[in-house]
């Protein structure tokens, strides 16, 4: 079955089943259509985008699929995602990157104060970081140096001889501060929306994990993409201050040598972000390691409950007890403690390499085996691979792309729709653009009866430990080991050849030892190497089924 027909498919029989649980049925293509354009490209619809798409429901899902086309659905998502995992960065941390940069060394990072006055050029001073002196770099108009400032390519400051050495020739060694907060913001030097420069670095630190999984959508990889381990991302501004040495040290995270050719591509002024991948893929897990998530919540408890909040949309128990004990011990035994802390301080340990607060790239732990939803890990890679891999992951995407657009929470009478959801969400390959298509154009979003309210009866939280498979097909009668099975599995015992700790898998006797160790590896995806999740078409996703049909018929 071909993709566009199974989509149609499944949005009809959606349709039915909406129609006949919840009596939708009442649409109102007009104000659906505003709705839809507002949030997915914050405009507003135009009498001829009345007349053309509002008439009938085919026009409408034509103009919806020109929503999640557009450039404008980029700002939509971002702006989704930052309230998914969160903005801001603690207080302090202005402070903190003024008196020394992210991986500690110390006052390097001098102000630049500019001012324009009248019709004069535009001039700029320093002062000493370390003393707070002011060294006004006073020369004669006659020496002062034209430059170009590296976060307003297409203004030039004059400088004297002293400052360009103090904050090098593009005057990147400094952070730089207009005078006038007001003036800053509406000059031609205003840097960014704010008269510090500081404020754009920190603001895209802020909402990289946002802008990691908004690069993800808009070019349409599987939304598990956004966990894939040694994945970031990087705006203008992140790529500007990873190429000073003096800001940020790259051996401290791990990039690959030719990274900085990699950021030289990226403008300052793009505020785009960009997917790059680092170089160590193990202790990296997508949004997990991204600066946004980890300095956001700084220590290694915040983190796991975010994510298992965030991500898996599920929830610790907040409820203290009434009498809490004097010396409780280890948290994760003693009771009444031990039912939440047994599954968060275990989550909290994947954290452990990479260090809490301004201590952050240091690398002061070590790692530790770890568990979660019953698999083993030790970085964050393998608590990314876990993550992408649990139904919980892809019905909570669907339950957070569902609120985002509906408003509200599905209802507990809507479970059986919100596994459609998920269903349909994993046979698209994740794509996280027909979601929203389909969530879209659903009864329930046409018949105008979004509302921002609180579901008294929400459904259960989604499964935990589970594994998807949407796509399962009809097993041949007969299946041959030889003939389906041996050819396609040939390369698994370049690895699995007996050595080290891995399961051999090179005879058929290997295979009926341990076949289903191996289909419960193909089917999450986590074998063979290089998914990003589990598979639902293509080379991966045939040996997958012809491994499961092949277990199932001789009862292994």
């Amino acid at each position: 079955m071909n993709r566009t027909l199974r989509r149609y498919l499944f949005l009809f029989s959606i349709v039915i089943f909406t129609q006949a649980k919840n009596g939708h049925g009442a649409t109102d293509l007009s104000k659906a259509l505003r709705r839809a354009q507002y949030l997915l490209n914050a405009t507003v619809s135009s009498d001829v985008d009345f007349k053309n798409f509002a008439s009938d429901e085919t026009k409408y899902q034509e103009a919806v699929r020109g929503f999640v086309s557009s450039p404008n659905f980029y700002d939509a998502v971002l702006r989704y995602h930052e309230k998914l995992f969160g903005v801001g960065l603690p207080a302090e941390y202005l402070n903190e990157l003024q008196r020394s940069d992210i991986d500690g060394k110390e006052l390097k990072l001098a102000r630049l104060v500019c001012r324009g006055n009248g019709q004069e050029k535009f001039s700029c001073r320093w002062d000493g970081g370390d003393t707070g002196r002011e060294r006004t770099g006073q020369c004669p108009k006659s020496q002062q140096e034209p430059v170009v400032p590296f976060w307003k390519p297409d203004v030039t400051v004059w400088v004297c001889p002293s400052v360009a050495r103090a904050c090098g020739s593009n005057l990147s060694r400094c952070f730089v501060e207009y005078a006038n907060e007001n003036e800053a913001k509406n000059s031609e030097l205003g840097t960014s929306e704010a008269f510090d420069s500081r404020f754009t670095i920190v603001k895209s630190l802020a909402k990289q994990s946002a802008g990691l999984a908004t690069a993800v959508v808009i070019d349409n990889y599987p939304y598990t993409k956004i966990l894939e381990p040694g994945l970031t991302a990087v705006d203008g501004a992140i790529a500007h201050l990873m190429t000073q040495g003096h800001h940020f040290d790259l051996d401290k995270i791990r990039m690959p040598g030719n990274t900085k050719e990699q950021l030289s591509n990226v403008k300052f002024n793009d505020t785009r972000f960009q997917l790059l991948y680092t170089n160590n893929a193990y202790e990296h897990g997508g949004v997990l390691s991204t600066f946004g998530w980890l300095r956001r919540y700084e220590k290694n408890r915040s983190r796991a409950n975010q994510l298992y909040e965030r991500l898996m949309c599920r929830k610790f128990t907040s409820d203290l007890p009434r009498v809490f004990p004097q010396d409780p011990g280890n948290l994760r035994t003693t009771q009444p403690c031990a039912g939440c802390h047994a599954t968060l301080d275990p989550l909290a340990d994947f954290f452990l390499t990479w260090g809490e607060g301004g201590n952050l790239y240091k690398g002061n732990s070590v790692s530790k085996l770890t568990t979660f939803a019953g698999k083993e890990g030790k970085y964050l890679a393998d608590l990314a691979r876990i993550i992408a891999a649990d139904e919980a992951f892809a019905t909570c995407s669907v339950q957070n792309a569902w609120e985002w657009l509906m408003g509200r929470k599905f209802y507990a009478s809507e479970g059986s729709l919100r596994d459609e959801f998920t269903s349909y969400f994993v046979s698209t390959k994740y794509s996280f653009k027909e979601l929203i298509f389909a969530i879209a154009t659903h009864p329930a979003f046409l018949d105008a009866r979004r509302s921002d309210s609180v579901v008294t009866e929400p459904l259960d939280p989604p499964p935990l430990g589970k594994v998807p498979d949407a796509t399962k097909r009809e097993c041949p009668p007969d299946i041959s080991f030889a003939t389906q099975i041996a050819t396609s599995v040939a390369s698994c015992a370049n690895c699995h050849n007996g050595t080290g700790n891995r399961k051999p898998l090179v005879t058929e006797a290997h295979w009926r030892q341990f076949g289903k160790i191996a289909l419960g590896m193909l089917a999450s995806g986590s074998m063979p190497p290089g998914q990003s999740g589990p598979p639902v078409v293509g080379p991966a996703y045939e040996l997958k089924e012809n491994v499961r049909c092949w277990v199932e018929q001789q009862n292994l």
